[in-house]
């Protein structure tokens, strides 16, 4: 018998995300939300440019195969560069122009000559070969490829992939490219993409492609406003829910602005979770957008209980990894983390033998209304201060302050009545909840059955193994059998458990910013001074679905 032996590679080890599955029921939510629009589809311009180009180039006799893709991502090259030279000429409101345009990352030595007034050469950063001086993207279609293709399939732009070919659907995709053809020189365009080097004068005769200038392209325009706001062509039950999510981001810019404040993703969480502005005052909109607040709120609960979850899971590692050696087992290290500093510090204020009921009785002395989330003491601002401690340089030093955060925030959303509605009427699929087993519907389950006759020791100890080592260990196990790649920020060892990096507590990004950005670029929010409010066009598009 043969016998073959090998070094067997070990598996990669990245960074990776959600190292407690905590995040993924967020994310859910806000996808259900925001259908179309991801966080990374930054402008509202690629949703008719990359349909516009696939077109032209059909129109110019092109195929899919390499001269095509050659061709494409040249194109998507010469849509940045027009959109940066717009922006020199302008002087001001980079991300008016050039904000978030593909590629303009890698294209900084192009980008650079264009400012110097310089002509530059559309291969050099198109070229995917090794050769390539400042290749703007690794995908083979650039842009559309990485960032917009799954969306534009979604909507019923278009088909395909970039291994076997795209194609614009007749009944959308060919429509939208029709429309932007009527607002820009194709001609130069194309003309252009073949010449190769492209001049300061060429950019500029090129204007009309810049983003800012989807205003002045009407049938374009229009068809993007029924995109995003579910109207006409794109029209869908399944994707009214962008429209109320949009709507309900213009009303909130308006009544943010009477207060003197600008919208922004910090003040977007505050309100839709309370239901109330900065002021305390009760943020009205019409019912018709209530049931989309209600649901955000619960994205934002979910978010909440995450940061708290994320922020003990922190502090165990944080404090163990300075300890100086190694400890066996799971449940010695969590019996070990009651003993230190960050726990001890708790028995300043906080009784740990006392029970975990007795804190929420006693939240009734300091918990603020659900809508006085300014006041620091909210669980809004707690969640908040907790993500900035954690990402302070001295973070080692405030651990003890996020540990007690994190418990009060949980505290806080056992306390409050909204919360024993868990995830109300959005559905989860099987067995969802056995993959990502931290929640709000586990969270109610543990606060009625198993923590209330607990210690706050007790608790401590649970959270930091339940909902932390051993959560991780089956997250990080996961991603290694289904993808070879080790995500573990604590691992067993020949030498006892092993601290990898420590991670911190973050928020998901909930594809607002995005939003807030193709509301300006399709002219629905205008700047007023410091602010951003809602137009006359924002007005209208406000009141879509009462006519």
């Amino acid at each position: 018998m043969n016998i073959e032996t090998a070094w067997v590679k070990p598996p990669t080890q990245i960074g990776g995300l959600d190292h407690l599955a905590v995040q993924a029921p967020c994310i859910n939510i806000y996808g259900r939300l925001l259908p179309g629009i991801t966080n990374v589809t930054d402008r509202a311009r690629y949703y008719s440019f990359y349909p516009w180009i696939v077109w032209a180039l059909e129109q110019d006799g092109f195929k899919y195969n390499a001269d095509f893709i050659e061709q494409f991502r040249r194109a998507d090259c010469l849509f940045t560069l027009i959109a940066q030279r717009h922006y020199f000429v302008a002087g001001t409101g980079y991300d008016k122009h050039a904000g978030a345009t593909v590629g303009s990352g890698n294209m900084a030595e192009l980008v650079a000559l264009i400012k110097a007034d310089n002509p530059v050469k559309l291969s050099d950063a198109a070229h995917q070969g090794d050769g390539a001086k400042a290749r703007y993207f690794k995908n083979k279609l650039g842009g559309l490829g990485q960032y917009y293709l799954g969306v534009f399939s979604e909507l019923g732009i278009m088909d395909g992939n970039s291994s076997t070919g795209i194609k614009n659907t007749n009944q959308i995709g060919r429509v939208v490219a029709e429309a932007m053809d009527e607002g820009v020189d194709r001609d130069l365009f194309l003309k252009t993409l073949s010449e190769d080097d492209v001049s300061i004068d060429r950019l500029d005769q090129l204007s009309c492609f810049c983003p800012c200038q989807l205003n002045n392209s009407p049938k374009e325009h229009q068809l993007l406003k029924d995109l995003f706001f579910v109207r006409g062509l794109f029209s869908d039950t399944d994707t009214m829910p962008r429209r109320r999510s949009l709507q309900s981001i213009l009303y909130l810019a308006d009544d943010l602005s009477k207060q003197g404040q600008s919208i922004d993703l910090k003040l977007f969480r505050g309100c839709v979770y309370s239901g109330a502005l900065p002021d305390g005052t009760e943020w009205v909109l019409p019912e018709r957008l209530l049931h989309n607040r209600a649901r955000w709120a619960v994205y934002q609960r979910n978010e909440i209980l995450s940061i708290a979850v994320q922020a003990i899971f922190s502090v165990l590692l944080g404090s163990y990894e300075e300890l100086g050696y190694r400890i066996d087992s799971v449940e010695q290290l969590c019996q070990w983390f009651l003993t230190s500093t960050e726990v001890q510090t708790l028995s300043e204020t906080t009784s740990l033998d006392g029970l975990v009921s007795d804190l929420e009785q006693a939240a009734e002395s300091w918990l603020p209304p659900l809508s006085d989330w300014s006041n620091d003491l909210h669980e809004v601002q707690l969640a908040y201060s907790v993500e900035k401690l954690c990402d302070s340089k001295d973070s080692a030093a405030h651990r003890p302050k996020i540990l007690q955060s994190a418990l009060k925030i949980l505290i806080a959303l056992m306390s409050r009545p909204e919360t024993k509605g868990g995830y109300e009427d959005l559905v989860f699929q099987g067995q969802y909840f056995n993959v990502y087993p931290i929640n709000l519907k586990s969270f109610l389950q543990h606060s009625d059955q198993t923590w209330s006759d607990f210690t706050v020791r007790d608790w401590i100890c649970w959270l930091s193994n339940q909902w932390g080592v051993q959560t991780h260990f089956m997250v990080a196990l996961r991603k290694l059998r289904g993808q070879s790649q080790s995500t573990f920020r604590i691992r067993p060892s020949d030498s006892g458990l092993e601290v990898i990096s420590v991670p911190q507590a973050v928020f998901t990004m909930p594809r607002f910013n995005q939003s807030v950005r193709i509301l300006k670029d399709i002219g629905a929010l205008e700047q007023d001074g410091e602010m951003w409010k809602t137009s006359e066009l924002g007005l209208q598009l406000k009141e879509v679905g009462d006519e």
